[in-house]
């Protein structure tokens, strides 16, 4: 009678085991890769890419938040210049809308700011035209968060398609590893 006890004190549900996640504000750090697409995708190569977002919970479904990301690629246009990089940097302003069942959680996001181009290098293939190095920049994506017992702390996987209509139409993916803390209560 006494294991019986024991087992069933084991297996009930608790509050503990519901893991909720803190609400309020938060920000995430992540690394990853980002790749062009389309007519720039012939003249960069992937590379590594940092993102960094704040914000705000005004529900425990959506939030607010700023965001920016940095990339570099190998620039592979023709000869001269050889060995060349370009960086992409992207901010934007953005809403988030997330559905949680227990200690996971599905994020949808979009938003909208400005990326610039750190060289003019791709300018020799048409990516930029002269003297070009700012654009227009939207982006959308989603991801899986996983909640760690410490509510404060998440561990996601996200990935982002963004645009910059300025460059050429440059298009490009972005898929990054990230950790989110939460300064806030409980959802």
């Amino acid at each position: 009678m006494r294991r019986l006890a024991v087992v069933a004190m084991l297996l009930a549900p608790t509050a503990a085991s519901a893991r909720p996640a803190s609400k309020g504000v938060y920000a995430e750090a992540g690394l990853g890769a980002a790749a062009t697409l389309g007519k720039a995708a012939d003249w960069t190569q992937p590379g590594p890419a940092l993102a960094l977002r704040v914000g705000y919970d005004l529900f425990s479904w959506f939030s607010l938040g700023v965001g920016a990301d940095a990339s570099t690629h190998e620039a592979t246009v023709p000869a001269p210049p050889t060995g060349e990089y370009v960086q992409l940097y992207r901010a934007r302003a953005d809403a988030r809308i997330t559905a949680r069942v227990q200690m996971i959680a599905l994020y949808a996001e979009g938003g909208a700011g400005a990326a610039m181009l750190s060289s003019n290098v791709l300018e020799k293939v048409g990516v930029q035209d002269p003297g070009e190095q700012f654009s227009l920049a939207f982006a959308a994506g989603g991801g899986l968060e996983y909640q760690l017992q410490n509510r404060h702390y998440a561990f996601g996987l996200g990935a982002e398609y963004f645009l910059a209509p300025g460059f050429d139409a440059l298009a490009g993916i972005e898929v990054r590893l990230f950790l989110r803390y939460t300064y806030g209560g409980a959802r």
